[in-house]
């Protein structure tokens, strides 16, 4: 596939910016990315292996505060690792950790970069099928009489006591059953 703006060279990225809710979708070469796009991928980014930690580190490069050393306040230190001492501009430049304390030790860097770059920090979009939060395996693993206590509870504090009669119903029924069956 040709690149979108020059025409010429073959497409080796596919680039997506949103900006003010408009959506800009284009195919570009490498010289028409580095110089169209809103990030700067470095010179060597299209030499390397492209890989999320490379575009992570990129991207986490240049959403850096104004007049901050890698997402630090004026005069403080530059984040490094208690385990491997590696820096927070090593990590940008090897788009890798050097071990698994790293992530712990740079969390307070991350958090600042990522919510910058996508107003959160925290995922509230699609997740993997089959994907279950904590919450969401403690209430599996509930019997039916405590999920319908707590569906009971939910529905008195939003003053549907139809709702909330027949719960309280169904509830009797279930102990009374297992009382039976003991």
């Amino acid at each position: 596939m040709l690149c979108d703006k020059c025409k010429k060279n073959e497409a080796k990225l596919y680039y997506t910016e949103i900006i003010n809710g408009e959506k800009k979708e284009q195919h570009l070469c490498e010289e028409c990315a580095l110089e169209y796009t809103s990030f700067s991928m470095g010179s060597g980014m299209f030499n390397k292996e492209i890989t999320l930690g490379n575009l992570l580190s990129s991207i986490l490069g240049n959403y850096q505060a104004p007049g901050s050393l890698h997402g630090t306040e004026q005069g403080e230190k530059e984040p490094s690792c208690k385990n491997c001492g590696m820096t927070y501009s090593e990590f940008l430049k090897e788009s890798r950790f050097g071990c698994a304390e790293c992530y712990e030790s740079f969390q307070k860097v991350l958090e600042k970069s990522l919510k910058s770059i996508q107003g959160a920090d925290t995922h509230n979009g699609k997740r993997p099928k089959g994907f279950e939060t904590k919450t969401e395996k403690l209430v599996k693993e509930l019997s039916e009489i405590d999920k319908l206590s707590i569906k009971l509870q939910d529905a008195v504090e939003k003053e549907e006591f139809e709702e909330a009669a027949r719960i309280r119903d169904r509830i009797r029924q279930l102990k009374k059953e297992e009382m039976n069956n003991a």
